[in-house]
Order: C-alpha cells, then sequence, then structure tokens
C-alpha cells in the first residue's frame, strides 16, 4: 500500500522539478537533466553532466586479480615483497599500476614520502588506525561520526577535546590519557578541520607539535581541503587522510581515500596493513580517472566556492536564517585560524535556522528544492543538502535546525531561484537578494 501510494507523489515531484529545470540555464539542465527522478536514476548523479570528465570513465587496465610473471624467480621476488616488476602488487588489485601512479601524485602534492590509496575516505581512516594500532585516541569533539562508531566497535578508548581547541587544552587531555596509556605507540592524536557539519578548527601546528614532542602519532583528515587549499605535513602532521570521492575526483564516482605519509616508517607501516587486510583494492579506472582529475581540482574547488559564498550572502539575508556556519566568514569564530592554515574556502556551509522554525518547517523547506538533493558525500558536480544532527559534549551546539548544503557546478542564480521558492512554499518570508 505504501508503495502505491508514493508513486504518485515522486511522479509529481518529477514533473516539478522538470519544469523547473526549464527554466534553468545551459549549465545547470547539462548537471542535472536527466537526474529528474532518483527512481530512475537509482540515486545516481547524471553522468552526462561530467561532460569530458566522462571520457576518463573508460581508461584504465581490467584490474584483475592474477598478475603473470615471466619466470618463478620473478614471482617468488614479488611475493617476498608484495611489489610486482611492472608496479603494483603481485596479487589482485591491491596497488595497481594506476593506484600506483595516483599514490606517487598525490604523496608527491602533499611532501610527503609516499600514499596508500583505499576504497573508500572511511576505510582510508580504518586502515591507518588499524596500521598503527593504538589503544586510545584524542579525537575532536566535532569528528566525522563513523569514525566514532569505529572506534565503539573496536573497543578503542576515545578522549574528546573541544573542535577548536588550542595545543595548551589538548596537552592536559593528553595528560590524562598518559595517566592511563603510558607508552606513547598506545596513543594517537587525530585531527579534523574544519570539523563535520559545523567547521570549527583547532590549532592544528600547536598540536602537531605537542604530539611530536611527545612521540605521539598526529593524524589529520584533511578532506575539507584537499592538497589544494592545505598540505598538513608542512604543519608537522606525520598522517594525511583525505576522501579522494571529494575534490579531487570530483564528480562523485571516484570511490577511494588516501592515506599520505611524512615519513618512510609511516608509509610502511600503511603499505604493510593494506597488504595484509587487502583493503587496497580499488579498481584501476577509478584510479584513472582519479590521476587526469587531480590536475583540475583547484579550478573546481574555485567554482564550488564562489557558488558557495554567493548562496552564503542570499541566506545571510534571510530573516529565518540564525546563523552561518563557515570558516571563510569574516564572523566565523575560527575565521583567524582559517585564514592561518586555508585561505580559502570550498563548496560547504551550513544554515542554522531560528529556533522559533519548527523542524516540520524545516522539513518542507527541503521537500521543495529542486536543484539540490538530498544525498550525503559532497565534492561532486550536483549540490546537496543535508540534515546534521550536532552532537557534542565539549563544544556548543547550534539551538535551531541545521542544514548542511554542499554548492555544485550548476548556476548560482539558479540555485538561489531554487532557494527562494522553495522558501516560499513551505511558508518562510523570503527576502529578495540578487546575487
Amino acid at each position: 500500500m505504501a508503495e502505491t501510494v508514493q508513486q504518485p507523489i515522486q511522479e509529481n515531484k518529477a514533473a516539478i522539478r522538470r519544469a523547473f529545470l526549464r527554466s534553468c540555464t545551459p549549465r545547470t539542465v547539462d548537471i542535472q537533466d536527466p537526474l529528474i527522478d532518483p527512481i530512475v536514476s537509482r540515486g545516481h548523479p547524471n553522468p552526462a553532466g561530467l561532460g569530458e570528465a566522462d571520457r576518463f570513465s573508460r581508461e584504465g587496465s581490467w584490474g584483475q586479480s592474477s598478475v603473470l610473471f615471466p619466470d618463478l624467480a620473478s614471482y617468488q621476488a614479488a611475493d617476498e615483497t608484495g611489489v610486482s616488476p611492472y608496479g603494483g602488487a603481485e596479487y589482485g588489485v591491491v596497488l595497481t599500476p594506476e593506484a600506483d601512479a595516483v599514490c606517487r601524485k598525490i604523496a608527491a602534492l602533499h611532501g610527503g614520502f609516499g600514499a596508500i590509496i583505499c576504497p573508500s575516505g572511511l576505510s582510508a581512516i580504518t586502515t591507518t588506525i588499524a596500521a598503527f594500532a593504538p589503544r586510545a585516541l584524542l579525537i575532536p569533539d566535532n569528528a566525522y561520526p563513523p569514525l566514532l562508531r569505529y572506534l565503539r566497535y573496536k573497543n578503542i578508548c576515545v578522549f574528546r577535546y573541544p573542535s577548536d581547541a588550542s595545543a595548551g587544552t589538548v596537552s592536559v587531555i593528553l595528560r590524562e590519557a598518559r595517566r592511563e596509556f603510558r607508552a606513547a605507540r598506545d596513543i594517537m592524536i587525530y585531527l579534523e578541520a574544519p570539523g563535520s557539519g559545523t567547521f570549527e578548527i583547532p590549532d592544528i601546528s600547536g598540536i602537531a607539535a605537542l604530539a611530536k614532542s611527545n612521540g605521539i602519532i598526529s593524524v589529520m583528515d584533511n578532506t575539507w581541503a584537499s592538497h589544494v587549499r592545505f598540505k598538513p605535513i608542512t604543519a608537522g602532521i606525520d598522517i594525511v587522510i583525505q576522501a579522494t570521492t571529494k575534490y579531487e575526483g570530483g564528480y562523485g564516482d571516484t570511490p577511494s581515500g588516501v592515506v599520505i605519509a611524512a615519513q618512510q616508517a609511516g608509509f610502511e607501516c600503511l603499505v604493510d596493513e593494506l597488504r595484509i587486510s587487502g583493503h587496497g583494492a580499488v579498481a584501476p579506472t577509478t584510479c584513472a580517472r582519479l590521476l587526469k582529475r587531480i590536475d583540475s581540482t583547484e579550478a573546481r574547488l574555485d567554482a564550488h566556492h564562489e557558488t558557495a559564498l554567493q548562496l552564503v550572502a542570499w541566506f545571510q539575508s534571510q530573516a529565518f536564517v540564525a546563523d552561518v556556519l563557515s570558516p571563510a566568514l569574516p564572523g566565523s569564530p575560527c575565521h583567524t585560524r582559517f585564514n592561518e592554515y586555508f585561505g580559502k574556502g570550498n563548496g560547504l556551509f551550513s544554515v542554522v535556522f531560528r529556533p522559533t522554525i519548527p523542524a516540520s518547517q524545516v522539513a518542507a523547506f527541503v521537500e521543495a528544492l529542486n536543484l539540490f538533493w538530498v544525498g550525503e558525500s559532497w565534492g561532486g558536480h550536483v549540490s546537496l543538502v543535508l540534515p546534521v544532527c550536532v552532537q557534542r559534549e565539549l563544544t556548543s551546539a547550534p539551538k535551531g535546525q541545521v542544514l548542511r548544503f554542499h554548492a555544485g557546478l550548476e548556476d548560482a542564480s539558479d540555485l538561489q531561484r531554487d532557494l527562494e521558492q522553495a522558501a516560499r512554499a513551505s511558508f518562510i518570508p523570503v527576502i529578495n537578494y540578487a546575487i
């Protein structure tokens, strides 16, 4: 019964989207059409919106599990080291030549000793933790929720620090951790900046120096910034993680994550873990796309950022908005650190609705959107929106409903018109604002 009731609703929504798209610019149409009905497309973004980037989807080796050797001696040497004479691994699709090329390129961009690639950003995180096997992690209060889920599952002790913590604050929490875990190898200090959903920034350089002075591994999730905005190794971080599904791949079709090690010892730990676990099996075609698109990361990131700034300005002019969260904004509490480390933003920002606006009205606003699709992840060509459930233990959380937006590569004027009509449709008064 639920299915028969839902179908007319979906068909009606598809018709509304189709009508709205007819009023949009060719740039927006190229990205959104035929992403009208997610049931038809099975929820996947429009592949035609990739344009020239689509060519890279057809490049790369087959990634067969068998790697053939000219003689027994060359096989035995490869079996001993895990590396074939052709580049890549001796068995399976772990570290194919395409993966090897991506890793070398990204490691060089970061100024690291070496890099590994995993099937997702989360697998890059979990592979890193497994490689160094800490018994306790110091993590920011705004850390990526799946990281917390993994730590609970593995019974790894968690010590939280405030999302915008100074090195001094983290040192106090580190002393607490050292009372229970005396060996430096048992502790890892983990950073994510700007943090998930609310985008606070801690004292990255100070925390990295603190970790180094205590002989503790420091790890940073640098997905928000990409190598374009920030290179954590230059700030003293030991291990850098990035979900290359995001800006390096650029279109959401490169499910992968990379881990970059500053030093040889860290790199060797990661490589050993990858080989033993088999977690590096990333499709060669994915790596081929990624290798080609890395060069255009900055241009795409700048385009996302410029559109986000225009949408942020619109939201800031609206009476129903209590706050817009983005460290790129001069009024942000972390703006000074943002300028110190990053200097320029990306396509992400969060909107805090006034507490007087009920959750049902915010939900109606989301349902009325035509160009912003409800979906996790970000960094691709299609604009997205997602409710943020802000759960903090040490850091104050916004009081109103929070939506996180990703500004895609559509025309900014079309995206603004979509926001305006959605606000009106959900009975939220709109203040006209011209881009």
